[in-house]
């Protein structure tokens, strides 16, 4: 059995972008993978976008940064506590994995 990777995307008002980043992780020929979207409070409408987008994908998680705006680092380590994988994969949300 494959090895759970975890993939943590931290993002901040990127709604225009994060959709790709989301899909290169969706279309990895590696597909045990779990995709964590950590927001660190957007106000662009990210999350809600993504949650519409995204609906039947059981792989992505969502959670929102509790403390307010506080910047990548607090969201990827937000990240990495919600991480179920036995690998954690750091990936910014304007940007994209190679298949």
């Amino acid at each position: 059995m494959e090895e759970l990777v975890s993939v943590v995307i931290p993002t901040y008002n990127r709604m225009n972008v994060i959709s790709r980043a989301i899909d290169s992780c969706i279309n990895q020929t590696y597909t045990n993978i779990e995709i964590i979207v950590c927001d660190d409070q957007s106000t662009d409408g990210t999350i809600q976008f993504l949650k519409d987008k995204y609906i039947s994908e059981e792989r992505i998680k969502y959670c929102m940064t509790t403390e307010g705006h506080k910047g990548s680092n607090a969201a990827r380590n937000q990240g990495i506590r919600l991480a179920s994988g036995k690998y954690i994969a750091f990936l910014d949300s304007d940007d994209y994995l190679l298949p």
